[in-house]
């Protein structure tokens, strides 16, 4: 009987350790500071000319850092409960970026933001994030010729 007792016990035990482990796993991130990165330092603090349309949205849920985030490639009119449009930017438009931020997570990866500032036509001054680093589509400061060249080169 003893040992059955015992045994339970150490099931139980492993049991809610082995829970806890994929627990960790699936709500683990984190949220780093990579401003000082050359990577992406260079395109701090400085003017950037947008070279696609792009389209400032705001989403209900807050993103990965604010609830507004920069679109490149896209001139969209959202107009949905919980996303919307809320400012265009032409080619030729200029943009600050002031911090560059990594969202670690287990399951997706590190992802990487730029972070800016920017006022909407209502006059709100609001901050905004930019997913940056995508191996897949232009970023908002390069031409079709310069992405096809990136993705030639890596």
């Amino acid at each position: 009987m003893r040992l059955i007792i015992k045994l339970v016990i150490v099931l139980v035990i492993g049991l809610i350790l082995f829970l806890t482990g994929v627990f960790f796993y699936i709500f683990y991130e984190s949220k780093t500071d990579v401003s000082e990165n050359p990577k992406f330092s260079k395109y701090l603090e400085k003017p950037i000319e947008i070279k696609s349309k792009s389209t400032l949205r705001w989403n209900k849920n807050k993103l990965r850092f604010c609830n507004y985030s920069l679109q490149a490639n896209e001139d969209s009119n959202f107009e949905l409960e919980d996303i919307k449009s809320v400012k265009k930017y032409k080619i030729g438009d200029f943009i600050v970026f002031n911090k560059a931020l990594k969202f670690s997570n287990m399951h997706v990866g590190d992802t990487y933001y730029l972070i800016g500032n920017d006022t909407l036509p209502s006059g709100v001054i609001i901050e905004f994030e930019y997913y940056t680093n995508s191996q897949y589509s232009s970023e908002i400061w390069e031409t079709e010729a310069l992405f096809l060249k990136r993705i030639k080169n890596n």
